[in-house]
This record gives C-alpha cells, sequence and structure tokens, in this order.
C-alpha cells in the first residue's frame, strides 16, 4: 500500500556505499571496486541521488567533497590484511546509521555483511553485492575463510537484497545456501583511442606488448602468466600494471621468477592508463578466482584481443570473442600465445568482436538502470 511506503518510487535516494577503499578511483592502491563504484556512484549521483561513498584514512584521509556530486566521508581503519576493511566498515556503518541521512546501505564485499545486525538495530534497508566466493581466496587463514562463510549466510539471511555480477556465482551461491542472488554484471566505458604519446615513458610501442592489469595477489594468477611467458619467443614485452597492497612476498616471488623482457609499472592511472589498455597487442587475465572484472571488460572495451584463464566467470564475460587457457596451466598459456603472437590478423579480429560485445552486453546506464530499480524496491518495501 502506498501509504506504508518508505520512500515514493520517484523520490531521490540516499545511498550509502560501504566496503571499498574510497574514492577518486585514481589513487595509489585503487582496484576495480573502486573503478566500478566511482563508475556507478557518478551515474546515480548523475540521476539526482544522494550517494555517500566512505573512504579510508590510509587511502583518501582529506578527500574533496562533494566529489562529482558525490559525499565522501573518510574514517580510520586498522591498515592490516584481516582488519582493514572489517574495521572501517565497522565505523562506517555506525556513522552512516547514527547521522541517519540513508535510505539504503550498500554493502559491496561479502566480509562486510558481518554488520548487518546493526543495520537491522537501525532499521535501515541494506543491499550486499558480492563478486564470488571470497573464502576461496589464497590470502585467507581459517579463521577467516570461516567468517566469510557466516557474513555470507547472513547476507542471505538478514539484508534485503543480494547482487552477483555473473550467473556463475548466482549458481554456486544459490547450490550452497538456497537462495539465488539477482545478477547485475558490471560494465565498461567505451572510449575514443586516447593515441599513443605517454608510451615512451615505460619504453613501449604501440601494438608491441602484452598486457595484465590488476592487483598483485596469488588469485589473480598472475605467476601462471609470467611462467608461461618465459618460453614464448619473443621480443614483445610482458608489461604488468598493479602492484600489491598487502601481499609482499607474492610481489618478491613474481619479481624473482620474471626475466628482462617483463615490465613491472606499479599502479597508472588516468590516461597513461588509457593508452596502455588501448595500444596493447594481446590482454591476458589469469585469474585463478574472479567476478565480472573491470580490468578485462576495460580491455574489451578497447578493442583488444583478450586471453583468459576458462573459469566461468572469465568465460561468462568474453562469450565467443576471446580465447580461454586451462585455468592454472601455464604449458597451455604459453602456446595459445606463441600462436597469437604470429597471427596479427587473428588478434585483430578478437579484438573487434571484443569491443562490439562490451557494447551490446555491458553498458553502464543498462547497469545503473537495474541498480537504481533495486534500490528503490528495496526502500519501498
Amino acid at each position: 500500500m502506498a501509504e506504508m511506503m518508505v520512500n515514493p518510487p520517484n523520490k531521490p535516494l540516499k545511498l550509502a556505499m560501504i566496503g571499498m577503499r574510497g574514492l577518486p578511483a585514481d589513487l595509489p592502491k585503487a582496484g576495480g571496486g573502486e573503478r566500478e563504484t566511482e563508475a556507478k556512484s557518478i551515474r546515480l549521483s548523475e540521476r539526482g541521488h544522494q550517494v555517500t561513498v566512505y573512504c579510508r584514512w590510509h587511502y583518501n584521509r582529506h578527500p574533496v567533497s562533494p566529489y562529482h556530486g558525490i559525499r565522501l566521508v573518510s574514517l580510520p581503519s586498522i591498515p592490516t590484511k584481516n582488519l582493514d576493511t572489517i574495521s572501517h566498515t565497522f565505523l562506517a556503518t555506525l556513522h552512516a546509521l547514527a547521522n541517519n541521512r540513508v535510505d539504503v546501505i550498500c554493502y559491496h564485499g561479502m566480509g562486510n555483511a558481518l554488520f548487518l545486525p546493526l543495520v537491522r538495530l537501525g532499521r535501515k534497508k541494506s543491499v550486499v553485492y558480492m563478486d564470488g566466493l571470497d573464502w576461496e581466496r589464497p590470502k585467507w587463514g581459517r579463521l577467516a575463510r570461516m567468517a566469510l562463510k557466516i557474513a555470507a549466510q547472513w547476507a542471505f539471511r538478514l539484508s534485503d537484497a543480494v547482487y552477483v555480477d555473473n550467473q556463475a556465482s548466482q549458481k554456486v551461491f544459490k547450490s550452497l545456501f538456497g537462495y539465488e542472488p539477482e545478477v547485475i554484471t558490471l560494465a565498461a566505458d567505451l572510449w575514443d583511442h586516447p593515441g599513443a604519446n605517454q608510451l615512451p615513458q615505460y619504453g613501449l610501442q604501440p601494438e608491441k606488448y602484452i598486457l595484465f592489469v590488476g592487483l598483485l595477489k596469488p588469485d589473480k594468477g598472475v605467476h601462471h602468466l609470467i611462467q608461461a611467458y618465459r618460453d614464448v619467443e619473443t621480443a614483445m614485452p610482458l608489461v604488468i600494471v598493479g602492484d600489491s597492497t598487502d601481499e609482499p612476498e607474492y610481489k618478491k616471488y613474481l619479481y624473482d621468477m620474471a626475466d628482462k623482457r617483463v615490465r613491472f609499472l606499479g599502479f597508472v592511472y588516468g590516461q597513461a592508463a588509457r593508452q596502455l589498455f588501448a595500444n596493447a597487442c594481446i590482454y591476458v587475465q589469469p585469474s585463478i578466482m574472479e567476478g565480472n572484472s573491470p580490468s578485462l571488460m576495460s580491455a574489451m572495451a578497447c578493442g583488444r584481443c583478450t586471453v583468459v584463464s576458462g573459469i566461468e566467470q572469465n568465460l561468462e564475460t568474453i562469450g565467443d570473442t576471446g580465447i580461454a587457457f586451462k585455468p592454472g596451466d601455464a604449458s597451455h598459456l604459453h602456446l595459445i600465445l606463441s600462436d597469437l603472437i604470429h597471427n596479427p590478423e587473428k588478434i585483430a579480429s578478437l579484438g573487434r568482436q571484443a569491443r562490439s560485445r562490451i557494447e551490446q552486453v555491458y553498458n553502464w546506464d543498462v547497469v545503473v538502470d537495474q541498480l537504481e530499480r533495486l534500490y528503490k524496491r528495496v526502500s519501498s518495501a
């Protein structure tokens, strides 16, 4: 009944985004979560909604707010691998409830669902976005994995809605918990070609390097990529963009196994990052675990030939527009790369198909339409 609705259907919503490091998404330590949060939040703000994004002190302690119409609030955390997210989410949840400036608390990440009892006590609505089975990530110990499984159960039982960004994860969660989350994918912006004037600072030439972009952590599978690449007979460098935020031993392992053709560029943002995507010959996504990868979709949007680990989430993203290797099989990846670098026509054809798939399937306006409907439905229930 209309009189029971929390918000009329067309009233702007007050949304709190909690769980990511913060905004802007071009600061050191930013990853896919920050980029997709920025893309969603800017578009929701442009539609008139009041969006608050919570930032961590070590990421952006003194944010300029508003940022593209988004309110940024920075709060402390305990900046360790196990406590950074959970400590910040606890404070952000209390802040959102105490200020009473929110219709829906939007949690990014499974572990944040541990605070849903507080949200229920505060009589607020909640939505949880989960991008995969977080407890399977190699970095977590036994206690952390147990906590993540509990958080997933609470997400389905205590939140007002749960969504994932791919159908493979939807099926897995339904089989494990008996609840079917909604699917709202991520998307990618279609850029005009940004040129190549910033490549020389990295010693690179257009169409003459292989690219990976992402955090250097075990579940991204970068070790499989380097192992495969070492045996490829080519002068074409392997460019690795990204860094480690909490896995120094793994980062050292990657540096030790790489030969002199591998270029570790660290974090790269803005126009330089766009040029690295747009001018790559081949983009490789070797993930052991993945959701709907923003980096992979950015490469596809730039018309790049993509090679991915054949896990279901990656296969769902590329459709029939890329090439998959057996997950964890560096020898198979080596064969694919060795074949591709001598087949420029195939590279160009797959790149065109990849861009077309982004145009047709992964559109930000469609994604935000779905999110807006979800948030309105939840707030009005």
